[in-house]
């Protein structure tokens, strides 16, 4: 893989996030002969939500919950692992030669008078892109509780798993739906790991991460609370610092918490590039082009059927296909035997 540049020449596009719609996108984007694509990632790698959240080993299927759809671009996968996954698109990535910045977030989109997006990232760094492309999923923007957090427990208190927590140091994950229990199946080998959820039974994960959060339990390898509604969080002072209350009475403490409440449509952040909502949902027409010209979603954020890395990549297809190329950009023809 190599890395994006870093000055503020024209891009041609501009893809924030490089997970598989990001991917998908690039890929679609080379075939139609567009060069000038840079991909910004805010985790530490690529996919980072396939290696850091799904288990050595754990199957990734193209049929998802029944979500039976067909590849329709060139990105596809065949049922296999999350080890295969990986590996198919990093194969991707490096036959079309894309320019990935990991460990890189964008903090604002702002649309040129002139034409055009200025895409200011995490490292002070202005890009300047003719198209820009939001591929970042829902879960980028986690829920937050209702109870206040202190201010002094910040780097103690997380929502998502972008940078890495430190070997031997306990932690609380909050949460019962399939993030929360890959959560603690990816972390509980090298620290000491406790799962809370204020439910009983865990109907909102799929079979796959029930069986794997049942057999850790069983093993004694992840401790599990249910009916463990929290209260109140506080700060000891020392180590571990997070005091948790729970309302029937219980305290506990931690090195650690780390929510995982369900994903939420990052609002604030389409807001500020300009895209018009409808509540929480992002207002795109048939080929995910915004009400921003020149700016498309592409992935969960449009896709429906979260968890689908099928849909997601045939958001990428339609984007470039239907969109980029015939309003923005000169793309040209696929020759014969090619996919478009």
């Amino acid at each position: 893989m190599t890395e994006g540049p870093l000055d503020t020449d024209l891009l041609d596009l501009l893809i924030v996030g490089a997970g598989p719609a990001g991917i998908a996108t690039a890929v679609e984007a080379r075939q139609a002969g567009i060069q000038r694509i840079l991909l910004l990632e805010k985790g530490p790698s690529h996919s980072f939500s396939i290696e850091k959240l799904y288990t050595p080993g754990k199957r990734v299927d193209k049929v998802y919950l029944g979500q039976e759809v067909d590849c329709e671009g060139l990105v596809c996968i065949v049922d296999g692992t999350r080890e295969t996954v990986l590996e198919t698109l990093e194969a991707f990535i490096q036959q079309h030669q894309l320019e990935i910045r990991s460990g890189t977030e964008v903090t604002s989109i702002t649309a040129l008078p002139e034409g055009g997006f200025e895409v200011l990232d995490s490292h002070g760094t202005r890009h300047r892109s003719r198209t820009v492309v939001i591929a970042i999923g829902v879960y980028g923007r986690p829920n937050k509780p209702d109870y206040p957090i202190p201010a002094s427990l910040k780097g103690r208190v997380r929502f998502d798993l972008t940078e890495a927590l430190p070997p031997g140091e306990s932690v609380l994950v909050v949460g019962g739906g399939n993030t929360a229990l890959e959560y603690a199946a990816y972390l509980y080998a090298e620290r000491p790991v406790t799962l809370a959820y204020r439910g009983e039974d865990f109907t909102k994960a799929n079979d796959v991460n029930r069986r794997i959060l049942e057999d850790l339990e069983r093993a004694g390898q992840v401790e599990v609370w249910r009916r463990a509604d929290i209260q109140a969080l506080g700060d000891t002072g020392g180590a571990p610092a997070v005091e948790v209350t729970f309302k029937d009475g219980r305290a506990a403490r931690f090195h650690h918490v780390l929510y995982a409440l369900g994903g939420s449509t990052p609002d604030g952040f389409l807001k500020q590039a300009g895209v018009a909502l409808d509540g929480k949902r992002p207002l795109v027409d048939h080929r995910f082009h915004s009400n921003v010209p020149g700016l498309y979603l592409a992935g969960d954020l449009v896709a429906g059927g979260k968890g689908s890395i099928v849909k997601a990549f045939n958001t990428g297809r339609a984007v470039v296909w239907e969109g980029l190329c015939q309003d923005h950009l000169e793309c040209r023809i696929p020759g014969r035997g090619e996919r478009a």
